[in-house]
């Protein structure tokens, strides 16, 4: 009996020491490996893209450099890797990516059967409609009984379904594996209308080569839609980092603290503030971050959440978007903050 019960408690530790060290495989993994891979949509110049120096541009991009500025000390040791919407699941688990960005599709059935987790969400977007015709369609009534291409087992498929039964629409539906096979159908003109989220949408009219004017995104508004960052479920340690990586750009916005003038806060006497600042070190040393003070050095090279957010999708991009639900909660939206203790 008792080689019974040291032969159990061998096993317990065992498998303790296992799902401790999965926990932080995320990290080890890219700390071993030198780059964090960041996965997202590169179907259409949307979420991460090269320019014509071959640098890496996009809202995804940032954030990949954030998250290896804070865990690695250098933003630029990034590698963005495009992930189908089907096999956001499989890249994590088989550490071909190390996070999910790009607008993956996020649903509880998906949740059950995935091995990717939500970390946060990161922005808002929007659902709505990429329709031929635009010019002569004064309402949706006008496409009534069309096909619409769209992502199958997604939260597009389904927040269509029930847009399609509430009006009475009869839109027929054809679903497709991937945003890359939905894009090619539309057009190809397999499809009049193709759903997903805005701001894919309209990247779609400036990368894929539409020149037909009256190809346009519409304005109604299907569901409005948040953007997850996702990570294995497995590496529990990462994605408290991430969380608390990308809380931290929000809360410095929050707190006023900008590009230009981060080095004015340094004095500050607030917990919440020195421990964001890393002038109290402890916290984010708890977070196995390449420098407690990696933040100060963020914001003087990408800004806050505010200045990536204009920069990538607002008033300074080609999108113009505006902030809204993405505006701090303080300001109007939907964007909130924690305090860093």
């Amino acid at each position: 009996m008792k080689l019974k019960f040291v032969f159990c408690c061998f096993l317990s530790l065992t498998f303790a020491s296992e799902a401790l060290a999965a926990a932080d495989a995320g990290l080890r993994y890219m700390q071993t490996r030198g780059v964090v891979r960041c996965g997202t949509d590169l179907s259409a110049q949307t979420y991460a893209y090269k320019d014509e120096n071959g640098y890496w541009r996009g809202i995804d991009a940032d954030l990949c450099r954030v998250l290896a500025l804070a865990v690695l000390g250098d933003k630029e040791r990034i590698e963005m890797v495009n992930v189908p919407n089907n096999l956001v699941s499989k890249y994590l688990a088989t550490n071909k990516i190390d996070i999910m960005l790009g607008g993956a599709s996020y649903s509880a059935s998906n949740e059950i059967k995935s091995q990717a987790v939500p970390v946060d969400i990161v922005y808002y977007d929007k659902q709505s409609f990429l329709a031929k015709n635009a010019d002569q369609a004064t309402s949706m009534e006008d496409y009534k009984g069309q096909k619409v291409c769209v992502v199958t087992d997604s939260d597009d498929f389904y927040n269509l379904e029930e847009y399609n039964a509430k009006y009475n629409l009869n839109l027929k539906i054809l679903p497709f594996a991937s945003t890359q096979r939905a894009k090619e159908a539309f057009l190809l003109n397999r499809c009049p209308l193709l759903t997903g989220n805005v701001l894919f949408l309209q990247n779609i009219l400036k990368s894929a080569g539409v020149k037909d004017t009256t190809t346009q995104v519409l304005p109604e508004i299907i569901s409005v839609k948040p953007v997850y960052a996702f990570t294995h479920k497995e590496n529990n340690s990462w994605r408290i980092s991430v969380k608390w990586i990308f809380n931290a750009l929000k809360l410095a916005e929050n707190l006023g603290i900008n590009s230009i003038n981060s080095d004015i806060f340094i004095g500050a006497q607030d917990v919440s503030t020195k421990n964001l600042l890393g002038v109290n070190p402890d916290l984010w040393n708890k977070f196995k971050v390449h420098n407690p003070q990696w933040l100060r050095q963020e914001l003087k090279e990408l800004g806050n959440y505010g200045e990536i957010y204009e920069r990538n999708l607002g008033k300074e991009s080609v999108f113009k978007l505006e902030r809204e639900q993405n505006k701090l909660i303080n300001d109007g939206g939907l964007i909130i903050p924690q305090p860093f203790l």
